[in-house]
């Protein structure tokens, strides 16, 4: 009996000694995560967590231990480009963003984060690059086209601004932030009668959609347009160059 007591007691000591030793760890947050997790997948779930909670240099560190499983795992890298982006640590998102690209070429979302941080960083010319490489792949994404109608206007390169927000329209007739935008673009253009189709399409969805800001809007732009419209040439150039009268 004596010696059935003492193996009792050695099974117990021995479970909680591996317990102990588990491969799970107590976070600050009270989750429990597998401290030797080796499978990328699992730490790039692991990371955005990290992510949720604003711990950014955890989430990076947990994307390093992927890539050091598998130094070409591209979302690892696009994951690094997400969280530096929203960290505004823009030198090190691109660098992510584009060591996934080099390693995926195909990689959209990695283009996309590149586009979005050169735009941010006011290098509108790389950002439409990158947008244009990601239409040849989603030629019939509206969002897209005006993203590059944006960065076009950015760059004050009109005419290709006018064209891509003629494409978003294209794809989608009721798209009312592209029909704002593009009857500004005719009127910089001097094009007033299809800066004042634009608008009247402006208002016409706006009411549709009981928007009463993109009602405002439209009214506001309605006016603008007509009084320069009236204009003379002379008045034209007082009210629009320099020296302002």
């Amino acid at each position: 009996m004596f010696k059935s007591q003492h193996i009792i007691i050695a099974l117990i000591c021995f479970g909680i000694i591996l317990a102990g030793c588990g491969g799970e760890e107590k976070t600050g947050y009270g989750e429990r995560v597998a401290s030797q997790a080796s499978d990328p997948h699992q730490l790039i779930a692991d990371s955005i967590k990290r992510q949720e909670t604003g711990t950014y240099d955890e989430a990076i560190e947990i994307l390093n231990r992927a890539l050091k499983a598998d130094p070409r795992f591209a979302p690892a890298y696009y994951r690094m480009g997400v969280i530096y982006e929203e960290w505004d640590k823009r030198p090190e998102a691109l660098e992510s963003y584009k060591k996934a690209i080099e390693i995926d070429p195909e990689y959209v979302d990695a283009r996309l984060g590149l586009a979005s941080v050169y735009s941010k960083s006011v290098l509108n010319d790389l950002a439409v690059d990158e947008y244009l490489k990601v239409a040849e792949k989603r030629p019939d994404d509206p969002e897209i086209h005006f993203q590059i109608a944006l960065q076009y206007w950015y760059l004050q390169q009109i005419p290709q601004t006018a064209e891509y927000y003629r494409k978003v329209i294209a794809l989608d007739p009721k798209y009312l932030q592209a029909h704002l935008n593009l009857a500004s673009v005719y009127e910089r253009m001097k094009e007033w009668e299809k800066a004042l189709k634009e608008i009247a399409i402006s208002r016409q969805l706006a009411r549709e959609t009981q928007n009463p800001q993109a009602t405002s809007i439209a009214e506001n732009k309605l006016a603008f347009l007509k009084g320069r419209m009236n204009l003379t040439a002379e008045e034209m150039k007082r009210r629009t160059e320099p020296p302002f009268e």
